[in-house]
């Protein structure tokens, strides 16, 4: 008695599960009605579903819409008017004068008898990235240093970096020696005599980081 060859692959087919109809009815199961006469799905399966009608604008329609909107909503409001009664003040009120505008104050100028700071000396000798006079205009600076050698000894200040020193000598070191001479003369009592003499220098006199 021969029986059918089984199929190797049989076991891998998965069998679909069939729904399942109600006796006697075909398609579909009806749609269960609310008690108040309403269904609970007003589409039947397959039906398509309706779509809202889209009506496109563009941006100066939108925007002219809007505008229609705002002035609508604006005309129930009345134009301001000014005030029909003057404004009346007390007697104690009227005792103040009106408000006049001020005037405009002018900069603050530095007080003619205020004496002269080393800070603001060093401004004008570090403007432009200065470092020092030309040798010449620095030699006429170091003259004007009063009480460089005191009565029975050798103090002075350090002599201005010039003739030889001038070419081996880098600028940091020349801005050290400049400021010694400020220096003294501000302990000195010739702080302004010495700024009155750097102010008058062109910019062609001075001696510049990098050259």
């Amino acid at each position: 008695m021969s029986s059918t060859p089984k199929k190797p692959w049989a076991s891998f087919i998965r069998n679909e599960p069939k729904p399942k109809v109600a006796s006697g009815a075909s398609g579909p199961a009806p749609v269960k009605a609310r008690p108040d006469g309403s269904t609970l799905s007003p589409y039947q399966h397959g039906d398509p579903i309706p779509r809202p009608e889209i009506e496109e604008k563009d941006t100066d329609t939108s925007w002219a819409l809007f505008t229609d909107l705002a002035a609508s909503e604006n005309r129930g409001f009345a134009d301001t008017a000014p005030p029909t009664d003057v404004m009346r003040y007390s007697a104690e009120e009227r005792g103040y004068a009106a408000t006049v505008p001020a005037s405009l104050q002018s900069v603050p100028k530095r007080p003619t008898g205020r004496e002269l700071s080393v800070v603001e000396v060093m401004v004008e000798a570090r403007r432009n990235n200065r470092v020092c006079p030309l040798p010449a205009r620095w030699q006429q600076l170091y003259d004007m240093l009063p009480d460089k050698k005191m009565s029975g000894s050798a103090w002075e200040p350090s002599p201005p970096l010039i003739d030889a020193a001038w070419a081996a000598t880098p600028s940091i070191p020349k801005r050290v020696c400049f400021r010694e001479h400020i220096e003294w003369a501000d302990a000195h009592g010739c702080l302004q005599q010495v700024f009155t003499f750097m102010k008058s220098l062109p910019e062609s006199e001075w001696h510049h980081m990098g050259e």
